[in-house]
């Protein structure tokens, strides 16, 4: 009883398609973004011209943002009278 071993066979290796990244471009100008590009405080990526806040109208709101900032690190003090002589 000689068992005959059949040769293994390899099945051919499948390559999945490479998955492209999506480009990165400008939230305004929806140019393509260079190796610099610049992310704003309302969670955008921009090209160098619209880096500026204003240069790309920009909702977030920095005023408030600065005021809650200076209650939280300038805390209100309350003053003692002054004892006359």
């Amino acid at each position: 009883m000689d068992e005959v071993k059949e040769p293994e066979v390899k099945e051919p290796e499948v390559k999945e398609p490479e998955v492209k990244e999506p480009e990165e471009k400008c939230y305004h100008c929806n140019k393509k973004l260079k190796m610099i590009h610049f992310i704003c405080r309302c969670n955008h990526k921009f090209c160098i011209i619209h880096q500026n806040p204003h240069n790309h109208n920009c909702y977030y709101d920095y005023k408030t943002n600065w005021q809650n900032k200076l209650k939280i690190e300038n805390p209100q003090t309350i003053h003692q009278k002054l004892v006359k002589i």
